[in-house]
């Protein structure tokens, strides 16, 4: 009986020790809506780019334009400064197979659909001010209204 207990309490040491380990990027919960004119909008590509020494991070909104985001492939962001930039871009013909593509574009690139201004794929240009994630998940909640041009 003894010896059960021991392994049970090295496993979950061990257990408890490797999950710590698991995320070096120390990421904290960090999410948020997007609207754009007032609607929700699905698709949109959110990144978080820091100000300092943090890793980038990014998320999709989902049909209700709702969004969470992951750094490396861990969940949430590393508490700091980031700027925010915004990007849904659509190219036209993107599953058509090589042949078909050239058929329908004549052998140009297909003009890219930005389904929001393109001043949000930019920090200079979207006039959205830095946030701050703090390791307080209930201020990491955020909405960012988008506007059309």
């Amino acid at each position: 009986m003894r010896t059960l207990f021991i392994a049970l309490t090295l496993s979950l040491t061990l257990f408890i020790g490797c999950s710590e380990k698991e995320n070096p990027y120390g990421t904290v919960h960090f999410e948020g809506t997007v609207t754009l004119d007032g609607q929700s909008i699905e698709g949109v590509n959110v990144t978080l780019n820091p100000r300092g020494g943090a890793n980038a991070a990014g998320g999709i909104t989902n049909d209700r334009g709702k969004f969470t985001v992951n750094t490396s492939g861990f969940a949430g962001a590393t508490p700091g400064e980031y700027d925010v930039t915004f990007t849904k871009v659509e190219i036209p013909g993107q599953d058509l197979s090589f042949e078909e593509s050239q058929a329908q574009f004549g052998g140009r690139a297909p003009t890219p659909i930005y389904h929001i201004p393109k001043k949000y794929e930019s920090a200079r240009t979207s006039g959205i001010e830095p946030i701050t994630i703090t390791t307080d998940k209930k201020q990491n909640v955020f909405t960012f209204e988008l506007k059309s041009e």
